[in-house]
């Protein structure tokens, strides 16, 4: 008994003398500040263990931040990239509409009309074929995607819509040996055709004769004629002009400014109306993608009834054996 009253004694005081001291340097450390320094070499000790205690909040919160604040600078930076090149594609005309407006003096429309739907397309699959120049975008039918329509970025022209599916089209860009633009030299105005070289560099202007004014450096622009591209666009630069006096016609090349090769998104459009028959080509060229679309749909619908048939004959043969089989049975009973 009297040894554990007097470990309870021992208790208060040490817990006393503890309280004491404690208000003391308390006190002492308000008053005289003499126990500054030697707090501060026990909370720089001390504070590697803090952080460590204190670390699952803030990496939690840290992460929340940089989370969201990552997520919305993506954001903003997609629209923003979205929209530059809308308005830089806009903007590419200008040049010719100014010569236009000097030569004619009035204002010419832009090709892109504001009634004409624009859909800008992600590039999400490239023709393995090195022959071939022609990628896959993520836009189709779905989206009023018909074959014909042209497609452009930022730079310039880079071919038009080979294919239209539900949700995705192809296009044959300007550097495949199929694909044949009408242009129009911006210095001299002499028209020409350039065609496909299958390499992501260089086209080939064909049947130019050597006579005509096209120099190394000039720019070449969509013409218009045809209805397919419209007018004004720049499609590349004159890169060689090979002259020969055995030869009837100049051998002419130019470089695309459309680096095809490298290009992620791209912009397609409903032709314009700079021609008599644009609009035309565009409505023709819209309901012939639309009736392919309805006939493969058709072709796939009598497939799936054909093949219906075909299992519920089928079943019915296997029904009509098993009948057989059981009167042959009977039979024999």
């Amino acid at each position: 008994m009297k040894s554990s009253d007097q470990q309870n004694s021992l208790v208060h005081f040490r817990f006393g003398f503890v309280l004491l001291l404690t208000l003391v340097v308390m006190a002492l450390d308000v008053r005289s500040k003499f126990l500054s320094d030697f707090r501060y070499y026990v909370e720089s000790a001390l504070y590697p263990v803090l952080v460590f205690a204190d670390s699952p909040h803030s990496v939690g919160k840290m992460m929340s931040t940089q989370f969201k604040s990552h997520s919305e600078l993506i954001k903003e930076n997609e629209q923003l990239s979205t929209e530059n090149f809308m308005q830089r594609a806009n903007t590419l005309r200008l040049k010719d509409l100014e010569d236009e407006n000097q030569a004619l003096r009035k204002l010419l429309n832009s090709p892109v009309r504001q009634n004409i739907k624009r859909l800008f397309a992600e590039v999400v699959d490239v023709d393995p074929d090195p022959y071939l120049s022609r990628v896959t975008v993520n836009r189709g039918t779905s989206s009023d995607v018909y074959e014909g329509m042209p497609v452009i970025t930022d730079k310039g022209l880079v071919g038009q819509v080979m294919e239209a599916n539900y949700s995705f089209s192809r296009v044959l860009l300007l550097t495949d040996p199929n694909c044949q633009i009408p242009v129009i030299d911006s210095r001299s105005s002499v028209r020409a055709i350039c065609i496909g070289s299958g390499s992501h560099a260089e086209i080939i202007i064909n049947n130019v004769p050597r006579t005509a004014d096209i120099k190394e450096g000039d720019m070449l622009l969509t013409s218009g004629i045809g209805g397919v591209y419209p007018k004004g666009y720049p499609v590349a630069i004159v890169t060689s002009v090979g002259i020969s006096d055995s030869q009837p016609f100049a051998a002419i090349k130019a470089r695309p400014l459309v680096e095809t090769d490298k290009m992620r998104y791209v912009l397609m459009f409903g032709t314009s109306s700079d021609t008599p028959d644009a609009e035309e080509y565009a409505l023709q060229a819209k309901q012939m993608t639309d009736d392919k679309t309805i006939l493969h749909q058709k072709k796939v619908k009598d497939l799936i009834d054909t093949l219906s048939v075909k299992k519920n004959d089928k079943n019915r043969n296997a029904e009509k054996n098993e009948d057989k089989k059981s009167n042959v049975g009977g039979t024999n009973d």
